[in-house]
């Protein structure tokens, strides 16, 4: 299973903005969509033509990479979340209810990241041991790699915290039926908020190199013997 994008960088020695939101293409193909939505919503006050607009941009970005035979898991992973929000507002008559997937997938990460370090498994941690090739098990001795155990605990705590961010923000809205407010807070804390933690996440780790973590492991370990 490969990291996730927003921990791609994590054992980098630079940082690129660009590879974290996917370019400029990565950008558009995430914002356009949610955006479009807002547009056509508060233009017309119409659910039908918001939700075909909002799904067109989204079946164009798969069918253009599909033509250019380019990786589609960028455009796929967001046209299904398009997808699946425009199957509730739909279904429900109600145009808020287009983001209450987004909604609940991110109660659910907040929830997912903040039991992981609760049962000290912490998902910067896992994810880290991933890219660095740090034994699965690594979390789980405490005579091994303290500080930076403590560092991908913080790490995951701030994940958790955007995550619940966005729904402490979102969560109000979607209740009062404020369909506007809730597309522009959508899409002000979707990719600036997500490209901001994964620069924390990098700049957490940035440290922690593949030569350090051996050093730390093995001062670690002489330590316990001692």
């Amino acid at each position: 299973m490969p990291a996730p994008r927003w921990m791609s960088q994590a054992a980098s020695e630079e940082f690129s903005w660009s590879q974290t939101l996917g370019g400029t293409r990565g950008v558009i193909e995430t914002s356009a969509p949610g955006l479009i939505f807002v547009i056509v919503y508060v233009a017309t006050h119409a659910l039908v033509p918001t939700l075909v607009a909002a799904s067109a941009v989204a079946v164009i970005a798969c069918i253009i990479r599909l033509i250019q035979r380019q990786s589609t898991q960028q455009a796929v992973s967001g046209f299904f979340g398009v997808a699946v929000g425009v199957i509730l507002a739909a279904a429900t008559g109600r145009g808020e209810n287009y983001f209450a997937w987004g909604i609940v997938t991110n109660l659910a990460m907040a929830a997912a990241f903040a039991l992981s370090v609760l049962a000290r498994r912490s998902l910067v941690g896992f994810f880290y041991a991933m890219l660095t090739g740090l034994p699965t098990g690594w979390q789980r001795d405490p005579s091994l790699l303290r500080p930076l155990r403590r560092r991908c605990a913080l790490l995951t705590w701030m994940w958790a915290g955007l995550f619940g961010l966005r729904v402490a923000v979102q969560a109000p809205l979607w209740a009062a039926g404020a369909v506007a407010a809730l597309g522009i807070a959508k899409l002000a804390l979707g990719l600036p908020l997500f490209a901001l933690g994964a620069w924390a996440t990098w700049w957490g780790l940035r440290d922690y190199s593949s030569s350090s973590v051996s050093s730390s492991e093995d001062g670690d370990a002489t330590a316990s013997r001692s």
